[in-house]
């Protein structure tokens, strides 16, 4: 397809969005595949698309396609991942969580993934190195370490839980306080008869 009729069809496909009116979209973006059926990221639109529209297995199908085109990109398979675990497809979620760790191993969002199927499938305990992953990547991120203690509590090891209650409470007060609301542990009074 040549330059400028993409960037044509896909200018008309991006303000039919912006006016609401996604069956033009859709229209659009299908000419566009349809002329350059190798367009990943065409592809990716329409896979978002059926996202948003709550069609979830035309969104999965969709960046199964974006994956064969683009076997190595991690973004593309944290997508097919973050969509299979939204569809409860937990083992399926993880096995693309992998792929796309092997291919970007600092993509904290796919280990962070990973560890919420791991939970979701009653794994807890494998769960606690890829959240230990995601916090080395982003410890000023909140939910690594909500999940964490979550998961600490869960097998009962509420020294650990408190531990990273007390680390998140350094920057989040307010997730903090949620899990001490959630776990029954209070970390706002010091605990010194324990030392």
């Amino acid at each position: 397809m040549n330059v400028f009729r993409h960037w044509y069809l896909t200018k008309i496909a991006t303000w039919a969005l912006i006016l609401k009116k996604r069956e033009i979209a859709y229209e659009y973006y299908g000419k566009i595949v349809a002329e350059d059926p190798t367009d990943a990221l065409t592809h990716s639109r329409v896979a978002f698309l059926h996202a948003e529209d709550g069609r979830p297995s035309d969104a999965i199908a969709g960046f199964e396609h974006v994956v064969a085109l683009k076997p190595n990109d991690a973004d593309s398979h944290f997508n097919l991942g973050y969509l299979l675990q939204s569809a409860n497809e937990h083992s399926r979620a993880i096995a693309a969580f992998d792929r796309a760790i092997s291919h970007n191993e600092k993509l904290d969002r796919a280990w962070f993934g990973k560890a919420l199927s791991l939970v979701a499938l009653g794994r807890t305990d494998d769960a606690i190195a890829p959240l230990r992953k995601n916090i080395e990547l982003q410890p000023m991120s909140p939910f690594g370490h909500i999940e964490l203690a979550r998961c600490f509590y869960r097998l009962g090891d509420m020294d650990r839980c408190e531990k990273r209650m007390r680390k998140l409470k350094e920057f989040d007060p307010k997730n903090a306080a949620m899990l001490e609301d959630e776990t029954g542990i209070k970390i706002g009074v010091d605990r010194w008869w324990k030392n």
